[in-house]
């Protein structure tokens, strides 16, 4: 293959697809990746992001010209007809197919017994007939499947599912794209389908706890009804027959362990990864996206924030940066990354706390370029607006049990360090006489205050329920005759700035 010729990557923003695009980077191979929206691609500097469908054949024709091999995925099982179509459209232009098929598919049967079989096999023989080269990759279950626990795990400490004692496989997709991109840039691997797994066998009900382990949060399993898996699955859009045809494939499996393959070992020269290495690349996915601000081991906090030019674009940085700290060294002294979006759609508020100064400053020395470099890449224009480094000076938790869902950045500007400290003893004592401790603030979870060190800045970190309970507040005791604007005014060398407001969004802790 020409080097100059660039590789098609469809389903460039999915789980498997992303790490493809990344791989052929890394391997200085040209890409021309394929998603339904640029804007939001998140793709590595000098990928060519082109808009398309390619499930649709016309939205795929114009993006061909000078292709030489092409990375197909086909999420839709239900449509193989359009499949075929796609095929032979990409085998009048590239030389090799690699083709994203599944573990389920058999070698020398007339017939495919498992359902999901069925359709991959099919779109397999349609590219065995088509003339290209190609490669097929079968990989048995996905380690990123588990991602439909995180919102149980984040919000609470039950994970619910069925055949929770059925040992799997579970495949990391970074070692599916390493094989892809070796059967899409090297000779050897045309006319092979390869069966893909991990190096272990766990149960449902093991790897909910090598979560709990990772994140140090106790969970567990609890077993669905199967009228209740019943459900679940036509919530997920299956019909009644499919879903009963699926739970007795599935049931049917259990008697037959899953195989364990050396696949990504021969082609790649490397082991598999284990599930443990894949959570910990993923851990964010599953961390609670508040940070515990009372941390006692936490000496610095640096707080930030960035100004995107819309919701994609500020969720799309968002996602960048918690993935380049996920793919870089954890620095010595980094307890935890928080990421908060702004209600305003536009910014974006890192909230990271850290052990003292000297680790902070010895992270600034060894802090790798490739890092800033990959984010801006895949996120361009970003506007960034300083760091402010602070250290936790008080904090009010009233009684209760709230689970804030909003968190408000009250921001002043301070002539010195104990200008700030003042007020807020002089504020929190006036809150503890007239307010009872804040309790009787109605959906207020905490206040904690901020001090920079450098005596520039104090900021109250406030998590309330929601916006509505913070606005509540705003109209009902932040008015100009009440007493804490009275305060602010009359407390010399402070200068109150406003406030800001943000949603939880991820987390990313040391492990």
């Amino acid at each position: 293959m020409n080097e100059q010729n660039p590789v098609l990557v469809t389903g460039a923003t999915g789980n498997v697809g992303r790490q493809v695009v990344r791989e052929l980077v890394r391997a200085g191979v040209p890409v021309r990746a394929v998603t339904r929206d640029p804007g939001t691609a998140r793709m590595p500097g000098g990928v060519e992001v082109v808009s398309g469908d390619h499930t649709d054949p016309d939205s795929l024709r114009p993006h061909l010209d000078g292709v030489r091999a092409a990375f197909l995925v086909w999420p839709r099982l239900d449509d193989t007809a359009a499949a075929h179509e796609v095929v032979e459209l990409l085998a009048k232009q590239v030389d090799r197919i690699v083709f994203l098929s599944s573990g389920a598919v058999r070698d020398g049967v007339a017939e495919q017994s498992e359902p999901i079989a069925r359709p991959h096999r099919d779109i397999e023989v349609a590219i065995e007939r088509s003339g290209a080269r190609w490669t097929f990759l079968r990989p048995w279950s996905f380690a990123a499947n588990t991602l439909e626990w995180a919102d149980a795990v984040r919000t609470g400490g039950v994970v619910r599912g069925a055949l929770g004692g059925n040992k799997v496989t579970l495949i990391d997709e970074r070692d599916i794209a390493a094989v892809a991109v070796r059967a899409l840039t090297e000779d050897g691997h045309a006319g092979t389908a390869y069966e893909l797994t991990g190096p272990e066998r766990l149960s449902p009900v093991e790897q909910v706890w090598s979560i709990g382990e990772l994140i140090g949060k106790p969970l567990r399993w609890a077993e669905l009804s199967d009228d209740e898996w019943h459900e679940r699955l036509l919530d997920r859009g299956f019909d009644a027959e499919s879903a009963k045809a699926f739970r007795e494939s599935v049931r049917e499996a259990v008697d037959t362990p899953q195989p364990i393959t050396n696949a990504v070992q021969q082609v790649t020269g490397r082991p598999a990864r284990t599930y443990r290495e894949w959570l910990r690349w993923r851990a964010v996915e599953f961390t609670d996206p508040l940070p515990d601000i009372r941390n006692p081991g936490s000496g610095v906090v640096l707080m930030s924030t960035w100004t995107l030019d819309g919701p994609r674009r500020q969720r799309a940085a968002a996602d960048a940066v918690l993935a380049a700290w996920s793919d870089s060294p954890w620095p010595q002294g980094l307890l935890r990354h928080s990421v908060f979006l702004g209600t305003d759609g536009k910014t974006v508020l890192h909230y990271s706390q850290w052990t003292d100064e000297d680790a902070v400053a010895a992270s600034r020395d060894s802090d790798p370029p490739e890092r800033v470099a990959h984010i801006d890449a895949e996120v361009p224009g970003i506007q960034r607006n300083g760091v402010t480094s602070y250290q936790l000076y008080r904090s009010v938790v009233p009684g209760g049990s709230l689970q804030p869902g909003c968190i408000v950045l009250v921001s002043f500007r301070t002539d010195t360090a104990e200008t700030g400290r003042s007020f807020v003893d002089e504020l929190l004592s006036w809150q503890e006489s007239e307010l009872d401790g804040g309790s009787a603030v109605g959906g207020m979870a905490s206040n904690h205050f901020h001090v920079s060190t450098d005596g520039t800045s104090l900021v109250n970190y406030a998590e309330f329920e929601d916006e509505a309970a913070h606005q509540a507040v705003v109209e009902s005791m932040l008015g100009g005759d009440d007493t804490v604007p009275r305060m602010i005014e009359r407390t010399p060398g402070l200068t109150g700035l406003g406030f800001q407001r943000f949603l939880p969004y991820r987390g990313l802790t040391r492990h």
